[in-house]
């Protein structure tokens, strides 16, 4: 399999929404700061497919959907950054050099100068940037969803911080589903100071 595709588990595109549940068993770490001391000087953010994948395109749009529940972040709608981009989802160069069974990560690889277009047509503060380039068989029905994503601030695309984790998926139970995308949000939120007053602890 070649990086940039996701076709290891035929009508994965199609089963994500439905069939995403996530392993939270150990360490769950899917965002770390890069700078410890970032102090956000904005507040509207997209979270962007990387991939012309619709499973991409679907993972981002349930992550952008926490970070509006769980966030003091103005967050765009799919169908905004659909309107401003075309076509969208994009191939956007990511921070890995191959995707196989892993991600061999590699953070500067990413393309920021396409980063730094697609912030000008949103108009946004922050692009936290999401990869789904590979998925690996669980079993008959299961799967092991590999992801990488960045956040970065404008101008000047900044890396804000990043991680790389996993998802596991099961066609016929999403029960952990939207547990699991609140952790990807809420880690996020945390670590950049932004979670909203009525969500905190």
């Amino acid at each position: 399999m070649k990086a940039g595709a996701m076709r290891i588990l035929p009508g994965l595109r199609f089963a994500l929404v439905a069939a995403l549940t996530l392993a939270l068993g150990g360490c769950f770490t899917p965002f770390q700061m890069v700078d410890g001391n970032f102090t956000p000087k904005g507040r509207s953010i997209a979270v962007i497919a990387a991939l012309p994948e619709e499973g991409n395109a679907a993972i981002a749009a349930l992550v952008a959907d926490e970070l509006r529940k769980q966030t003091r972040y103005q967050v765009m709608s799919r169908a905004q950054i659909a309107q401003a981009l075309k076509p969208y989802p994009q191939v956007i160069k990511g921070p890995y050099r191959s995707a196989y069974f892993e991600i061999d990560v590699d953070w500067r690889l990413t393309d920021k100068q396409k980063l730094a277009a697609i912030q000008r047509s949103l108009g946004v503060d922050y692009l936290y940037v999401m990869w789904a380039p590979t998925a690996v068989e669980a079993g008959k029905n299961a799967s092991n969803l590999h992801l990488i994503g960045q956040l970065f601030e404008f101008p000047g695309a900044k890396e804000v911080g990043h991680g790389a984790f996993q998802l596991y998926i099961r066609k016929d139970d999403a029960t952990n589903l939207k547990k699991g995308v609140e952790k990807v949000a809420r880690q996020l939120a945390e670590k950049t100071g932004m979670l909203a007053d009525g969500k905190k602890q």
